[in-house]
């Protein structure tokens, strides 16, 4: 059933169909290119050139044989340049060399620096346009429900604040350098189990979705005016992400504004109406947006207004990014990787590590006196990870794993001993007939494997299977009817592996799913020598560093636990117990479970830190550079503590996904339930120790309709420098309903030793409204903030309130336009404030935004002062569309201002205004 509050925004407008056909005149030399006239005029103009043909071939993919994974051909005759759309999030991806394999998303959101992230977008936005790319496929600002989740590594947080703010940051990057930006996936997309399935049906409450799964869209819309937008594979509430007209017209277009244009995920568009709902390109095939969105408009099944819409926004982001004056002339055979783009990846793996153990200060480790430092683990050398699988990985050019970054710290004078201490996942061997019940044989596609293993000896065994289909389909593995592992062959990694426990003579039922070209194994008697061999390396050393490292998180595929692959926990447990002085380094993307904890001294989450890897562990084992990374996402202590933890809710059951933990995502379900992680959202250590003191507010109290500015004291206690992350939650009242916590600031900050700086930090008037029914509300109370740098008590020393005891409450705008209008003649749309909250407000206004060139003016007044609770604003406006706009559906939206614009001053300047807004369709028809 379609969710009533989103369809209620439909209701405030309407799309009509208009039939409008007309002839297609010659280039006529190509008028539109001449950059004196507007982007909306040079857009007008080409538009009235094409036919619905023609336009098919902008809206429609052109295939996968050209080096882009996704393409469209472009129309020499009109001046229309090609387009290659190329993954992606953390680089220029499909196996495109020559280029950097930055930080994945999770590595650049632990820094919690939007500098940085703009600076990752830049890398991006100018590698790709090297290679002769007009889109760049990123970034992912999905939110990470569950660490279990294989693109977990790929998106940025659990938090919509955090998502928000470094998304933006890089898409301004990106797009900086004339590469525009593809946002995605819209809009909720948080597993891959069941994916481009009906099975993925997400039930999902209006407030989940407005408060934690749109924000990050939202701030891409309204603050980095992002180019293009793509939808993603789940279904929400019954209609396909890519086929929902409530999100892709009625907030993305009306409510949101957004002009740009929005492409399918590969083959997510899955019926020609799709292109009605809001989507404008599909990728890669012209399966349903070819001919047969043709033959649809021609037998009046589509009106004609649809294609013309859909090209609009694409050709006007054209314009706007001058791929009409300046076409992509880059090549995928370049090589585009510079010096500066590896130091920037360099930076940003130092920021992004978090220390989330550091017990006796073993760290930071002297290069030059102490001993011999002995480094185990296959992905130390052997098998070394830098980034996680699928459309998002990038091929290093320059890889540098742990050991040598090690070997040649600057200097490095220390013996280095290595051992592997496990064999890596390619070296297993098949599992012998004699195991088996019947022998292994390849499986095809969609086959199967079943028969019994009896376990030779007792103990540790590591399983593995090898998917080599590279077709993103799952090979799954399992032992008794348990998921061992879900492989499904994406690049980098074909061989997956986990460790299980068996009792010799036992019989146990093994299955495939899948398409599998090895099976294969470890035993205790195999394994043993080998960790033998790490345990007698780590008794001779002064520290044993283990880097161990998750390949298995991948697109296409979900984990079945946190667990690290093959027999890594097993290989930390031997080593910690022969030295007291183990440091775990962890190259993963999400969450993995810590079994150890207890008995290692120090462990370092370098995530996936891309090429520079050794590089940028390097610089952190040894000092230069702190450790100033904060955990972007909860690390749970249990499965069973996760609030996704039943089934239902992940990966779904019966054909849907129940989203009923609500808006307790992440740390909120921790501190709403009193669950204790193993280790916080926002938590990181550092060579050095900070101080928080002096939290005031220094502006307000708030009314909903104003911000409320508190400052702080933030100061470095320890006797080197050092960075922290210094983070500002805000608890509601109760009557709210909200979570314990919600971060509304963060700033991190790099001190000397003893210095101190005072921070400020701006709450802005919507971050203290809450969704209610069809529009967002506020409650009267008291409102609380904490400061520190972890979500949790213990790092929240520093508290403040502030009374607010009459609100806005639930006021909301409405839109009331006309179904369609014509070119050069004037119409008339009424916007109304409804009445509500306590509050009297000050300084309204109403505003109506329409497309560029459509001239708007009120008729009488759009404002008002001294607004009693009970009282609603309204106003009337005549819009006018230009004589020489196209036939299509645009946007009218309307905007509320409810009080005075607040502005700061100083390094954290800035202003803020409170607003609500709503908008409407109006389809133009042809002259």
């Amino acid at each position: 059933m379609r969710r009533m509050p989103l369809a209620a925004l439909l209701s405030l407008s309407a799309i009509v169909a208009v039939r409008a056909a007309h002839a297609a005149p010659q280039a006529a030399g190509c008028a539109w290119r001449n950059d004196h006239l507007s982007t909306a005029r040079r857009t007008a103009l080409l538009l009235h050139a094409l036919t619905p043909g023609d336009e098919t071939d902008l809206i429609a993919g052109a295939g996968t044989h050209e080096p882009y994974v996704f393409y469209t051909r472009g129309l020499k005759r009109f001046c229309i340049p090609p387009m290659g759309l190329e993954d992606g999030p953390a680089g220029v991806g499909d196996k495109l060399g020559g280029v950097t394999a930055l930080p994945a998303g999770v590595a650049l959101a632990a820094t919690w620096d939007p500098s940085l992230a703009r600076r990752y977008g830049a890398v991006i936005g100018a590698e790709q346009k090297a290679k002769g790319t007009a889109v760049d496929l990123g970034p992912t600002v999905n939110i990470d429900r569950d660490p279990r989740w294989g693109r977990s590594f790929e998106s940025l947080s659990e938090d919509p604040y955090l998502a928000a703010r470094i998304g933006v940051a890089e898409i301004r990057g990106i797009q900086s350098t004339g590469v525009m930006a593809q946002v995605k996936h819209f809009a909720v997309y948080n597993q891959e189990t069941y994916r481009n399935t009906p099975e993925d049906d997400v039930i999902v409450s209006p407030r989940a979705l407005h408060e934690i799964y749109l924000p990050a869209f939202r701030a891409a819309v309204r603050r980095a005016h992002v180019a293009s937008i793509m939808c993603g594979y789940a279904t929400i509430g019954g209609h396909e992400s890519c086929g929902d007209k409530a999100l892709l017209t009625g907030v993305l277009r009306a409510d949101w504004g957004f002009r740009g244009f929005v492409t399918s995920d590969y083959q997510a568009i899955h019926a020609t109406a799709d292109a009605a709902a809001g989507a404008d390109m599909e990728q890669p095939f012209a399966t349903y947006f070819g001919a047969r969105l043709t033959q649809a408009v021609a037998a009046g099944k589509l009106a004609r207004s649809v294609p013309e819409t859909m090209t609009r926004h694409i050709l006007a982001e054209m314009f706007r990014f001058r791929l009409f004056d300046h076409p992509p002339q880059g090549s995928t055979t370049a090589i585009v990787a510079t010096r500066a783009d590896r130091l920037a990846a360099t930076r940003i793996a130092e920021a992004g590590t978090v220390l989330l153990k550091n017990d006796g200060n073993v760290l930071p480790l002297d290069p030059g006196h102490g001993g011999t430092i002995a480094v185990i683990g296959p992905a130390a050398s052997i098998q070394p990870v830098y980034a996680g699988g699928g459309s998002a990985n990038v091929v290093p050019m320059q890889p540098v794993p742990p050991l040598a970054g090690i070997d040649h710290a600057p200097g490095m004078t220390r013996h280095v001993d290595y051992v592997a201490g496990l064999p890596a996942d390619k070296a297993l061997t098949p599992i012998p007939p004699s195991a088996l019940s019947g022998p292994f044989r390849p499986t095809p596609l969609h086959g199967s494997f079943q028969a019994v293993l009896t376990a030779p000896e007792t103990g540790t065994y590591v399983l593995g299977i090898t998917n080599p289909c590279h077709c993103y389909a799952p090979t799954d593995l399992s032992l008794d009817g348990r998921e061992l592992l879900s492989d499904p062959g994406t690049p980098p990694v074909s061989t997956y592996s986990a460790a299980v426990q068996l009792r010799k003579g036992e019989r146990y039922r093994l299955g495939v799913t899948g398409a599998a070209s090895r099976l294969t194994w470890a035993t205790p008697s195999t394994l043993r020598p080998d960790i033998a061999r790490a345990v007698a390396a780590a008794r001779r050393a002064a520290v044993a560093i283990v880097v161990v490292a998750d390949d298995t998180e991948s697109e296409a595929a979900d984990r079945p636990d946190l667990d690290l692959p093959s027999a890594q926990n097993r290989l930390i447990e031997a080593v910690s117990s022969a030295n007291p002085h183990t440091v775990v380094v962890i190259d993963a993307g999400a969450p993995v479970a810590m079994p150890w904890l207890g008995k290692v001294a120090a462990v370092v989450d370098a995530w996936y830190p891309g090429e520079t890897n050794g590089t940028a562990l390097a610089a952190i084992l040894f000092g230069k550079a702190d450790p100033g990374g904060h955990l972007p996402v909860t690390f749970p202590a249990h499965l069973a503590d996760m609030p996704t933890a039943p089934v239902a809710r992940f990966p779904g059951t019966g054909g849907r996904v129940d989203y009923s933990e609500g808006i307790d995502v992440g740390y909120r379900w921790y501190s709403a339930h009193h669950v204790r992680p193993l280790f916080p959202f926002g938590f990181g250590l550092s060579y050095t120790h900070f101080a928080f003191s002096d939290l005031k507010v220094v502006s307000g109290p708030g009314d909903g309709t104003r911000p409320v500015v508190v400052s702080a004291l933030v100061t470095n206690a320890g006797k080197v420098a050092g960075s922290d992350v210094a983070q500002l939650y805000l608890r509601f009242p109760r009557s709210a309903g909200e979570a314990p916590l919600k971060l509304v600031g963060f700033r991190r900050v790099r001190l000397a030793p003893g210095q101190s700086k005072r921070l400020r930090f701006t709450v802005t008037p919507r971050q203290t409204w809450w969704w209610h029914g069809s529009g967002w509300t506020a409650s009267p109370g008291t409102y609380r903030l904490y400061l520190g740098d972890a979500a949790d008590d213990a790092h929240l020393a520093q508290r403040v309130s502030f009374p607010m005891p009459q609100t806005v409450g639930a006021r909301n705008v409405l839109v009331e336009a006309p179904e369609q209008a014509i070119p050069g003649q004037p119409v008339k749309v009424k916007v109304s404030l409804s009445a509500g909250g306590e509050a009297m407000l000050r300084h309204v206004r109403l505003r109506l935004d329409a497309p560029a060139g459509w001239r708007v003016s009120a008729i009488g007044s759009a404002a008002g002062e001294g607004i009693q609770p009970g009282e609603a604003v309204r106003a009337t406006f005549t819009v006018t569309p230009p004589g020489w706009a196209a036939a299509g559906t645009y946007a009218l939206r309307a905007v509320a201002q409810l009080g005075a614009r607040h502005c700061t001053r100083g390094a954290d300047a800035g202003c803020v205004t409170a607003t609500r807004d709503s908008g409407a369709m109006i389809t133009l028809a042809a002259r």
